[in-house]
C-alpha cells in the first residue's frame, strides 16, 4: 500500500524562536504540513557558519547620512536582505559612537586616553573631508 506525506522544509537555528542568539546548532529536515515533526538533522553552528561564510567576502560601507550598507559577495540577495534588516539595519555612526564610548567599555582599553585621542584624530579626518565635499557641492 503507497502512501504520500506532504512535506515542508525547514532550516532554523535552535533558539531563534526566543531570541535566544546562544544557540550552537541548527536544525534541518523536513516537517508534515500540519507541522508535526517529520526527519530533523541538527548541525553544529560552528559548521555551517565555516560553510556558508567561507568563500564569502563582507564588507561594510557607510552613507553620506550616517547608516551603514552591508556588502557580501557569495550571499544571496536573500541573506544580505536578511542581514540588513537584523541590527545592522538600525546601526548608525551616532549609534556605534554610543555604543563604544559607554564608560564601562573605555575602562576596558589598556590606554583609554591613547584610544580616545586616536577616535578623536580620525573624526577630526573625517569632518575636515565632509567639509571638503560640502564645499565641492556648493560649487556646483
Amino acid at each position: 500500500m503507497k502512501r504520500s506525506v506532504e512535506v515542508v522544509p525547514f532550516f532554523e537555528r535552535f533558539g531563534e524562536d526566543q531570541e535566544d542568539w546562544s544557540g550552537e546548532s541548527y536544525a534541518a529536515g523536513f516537517r508534515k504540513a500540519d507541522g508535526s515533526p517529520g526527519v530533523q538533522v541538527v548541525l553544529p553552528a560552528e559548521m555551517v557558519e565555516h560553510a556558508v561564510l567561507a568563500k564569502s567576502r563582507l564588507s561594510l560601507s557607510m552613507n553620506a547620512d550616517g547608516t551603514f550598507t552591508l556588502h557580501a559577495d557569495g550571499l544571496s540577495d536573500d541573506i544580505l536582505d536578511a542581514a540588513s534588516q537584523s541590527s545592522l539595519g538600525t546601526q548608525s555612526l551616532q549609534s556605534l559612537l554610543n555604543d563604544c564610548l559607554q564608560p564601562d567599555l573605555i575602562a576596558m582599553e589598556d590606554d583609554p586616553a591613547a584610544e580616545l585621542n586616536a577616535l578623536r584624530t580620525q573624526f577630526a579626518a573625517g569632518l575636515a573631508l565632509v567639509d571638503h565635499a560640502l564645499e565641492r557641492l556648493k560649487k556646483k
